[in-house]
């Protein structure tokens, strides 16, 4: 059997928020801005998720105040298929900013 859709979708966000989360200064927060998934093949199996950052992402990351970046995402099934091809654009924003927009407490 393979995994429900929605299931590879969240694998692919996790992975590439964890990437963008770990790398987002203390002073930021990771917000996800888009999720394009498609569905290509049927999954076999379990999945491994790879998702990374490029050196200029990395960069930018750190040097500017608020931007979005698109996370290079690889979901591969035990087959060595890629059931589905995936694109996660992630933001950055000053927390101080954030929480004073959504009017809450941080």
């Amino acid at each position: 059997g393979g995994l429900h859709a929605c299931s590879m979708a969240l694998a692919a966000e996790s992975a590439t928020g964890i990437v963008v989360g770990m790398n987002v200064p203390d002073t930021h927060i990771p917000l996800i801005k888009s999720m394009n998934v498609d569905f290509v093949k049927r999954c076999q199996g379990d999945i491994r998720v790879k998702a990374s950052l490029s050196d200029e992402d990395f960069v930018r990351i750190h040097e500017e105040d608020r931007g979005d970046v698109t996370v290079q995402v690889h979901v591969e099934d035990e087959s060595g298929n890629e059931p589905i091809k995936a694109e996660m654009i992630w933001a950055w924003v000053n927390k101080n900013r954030a929480c004073y927009q959504m009017k809450i407490l941080c």
